[in-house]
């Protein structure tokens, strides 16, 4: 798993009919600054990866993904041909007793 931050959506009209009427969004997977200085903010990495949306997350929110085979795994996943599911909104972070956001 790795936390992203949802930076938009994709509308695709021909797809695959496993994943019709799933929503796709654009994920930024996000690196944390565990420097003295950083706090534990997290940082852009300045990559997008397209996540089929299971839970109803919307953008500018940070999410859970599971990538990979893991991502095969969530509920209803089992036949989808996808590499990447968002499996969870984040309420809240801390990293070193610090909150993020």
């Amino acid at each position: 798993m790795f936390i992203a931050r949802v930076k938009g959506h994709i509308v695709a009209t021909v797809k695959d009919a496993s994943i019709h009427g799933r929503k796709l969004l654009i994920v930024e997977p996000l690196k944390v600054d565990y420097t003295d200085g950083g706090g534990g903010v997290f940082g852009i990495t300045n990559r997008a990866i397209v996540a089929l949306d299971i839970i109803g997350a919307g953008e500018g929110q940070l999410v859970l993904v599971a990538q990979g085979s893991s991502a095969r795994l969530a509920e209803g996943m089992n036949k989808t041909p996808t590499d990447a599911v968002i499996i969870g909104i984040i309420d809240e972070a801390n990293v070193a007793g610090k909150p993020v956001q």
